[in-house]
């Protein structure tokens, strides 16, 4: 099944390629794998880096049903001096071999940093190749400010639309900071409006605020369930990967999601 494309229902992915970022969510690589082969069978999708998408489909966790993106450019570590300055570390050509169904690119966009210019041309480049061999391009058009994500709806919009308008047939952005229920119901309206291709809402890491605590993991599963039921009124899909992964029962969550997603 190919993520959120005309016709079938609004998916679930799995956003696997966060480790490779420099982002260590668990130290233990089989502890990793075993929450990715919990929350799969309620998965649409899975977007990963290489090592995670071979091992994966090398124990059976990954099926002929699920969409699969490998992760493309991932130099960028988080907190890095040099974490705008995201290069390729996989090839379009790589995941055509590999026999992906497409590939993952993420683009900051920076008004600020001429390094922006750089990681368009870049997205130019992925897309060509990527159409050339019949391969899905999911691209995560980032909106950045002073070094970190920024999710006011205006940049929200402005990155999807700069992605989209250069050929992006599957967009992943943040959602927008605005209050929950109806004032992020019409922030998710106005940016998939913005667009004429898919989105995938992106999950992020837990809000600090449901971080700590006795309650904290009960505190981020309804507020992630009730952010999904709000992206399912845009009319796109989630892409949802720490809140996902770190909750004590992700199998469970997943589950949850996935009702949510497919209105079962």
């Amino acid at each position: 099944m190919t993520p959120t494309t005309p016709g079938r229902p609004p998916a679930l992915v799995a956003a696997a390629d966060h480790r490779a970022r420099g982002v260590i969510t668990f130290e233990r690589y089989d502890e990793y794998l075993r929450a990715l082969t919990d929350v799969l069978p309620y998965c649409d999708g899975i977007l990963a880096s290489a090592q995670p998408l071979a091992d994966l489909r090398a124990s059976g966790a990954l099926t002929p049903a699920h969409g699969t993106y490998l992760s493309l450019n991932r130099t960028g570590l988080a907190r890095s001096a040099f974490e705008a300055d995201d290069r390729l570390v996989a090839s379009v050509a790589r995941a055509a071999a590999d026999g992906w169904a497409g590939v993952k690119v993420m683009v900051r966009i920076d008004l600020a940093d001429a390094r922006t210019a750089s990681a368009l041309e870049m997205l130019g480049r992925v897309l060509e190749e990527a159409a050339e061999r019949g391969l899905e391009a999911m691209v995560e058009s980032m909106p950045w400010v002073d070094g970190r994500l920024c999710r006011a709806a205006d940049d929200v919009v402005r990155a999807a639309v700069v992605v989209h308008d250069m050929g992006a047939p599957l967009l992943k952005l943040p959602v927008p900071a605005v209050a929950a229920g109806r004032a992020r119901r019409a922030a998710l309206a106005r940016v998939t409006g913005s667009v004429g291709a898919p989105v995938l809402f992106l999950g992020g890491p837990l809000p600090e605020a449901e971080a700590d605590g006795p309650h904290a993991h009960e505190l981020g599963r309804q507020a992630l369930l009730e952010e999904v039921a709000d992206v399912m009124e845009s009319g796109a899909g989630m892409a949802v990967g720490r809140r996902l992964l770190l909750d004590p029962a992700p199998g469970e969550l997943a589950k949850q999601l996935s009702e949510v997603v497919h209105r079962r």
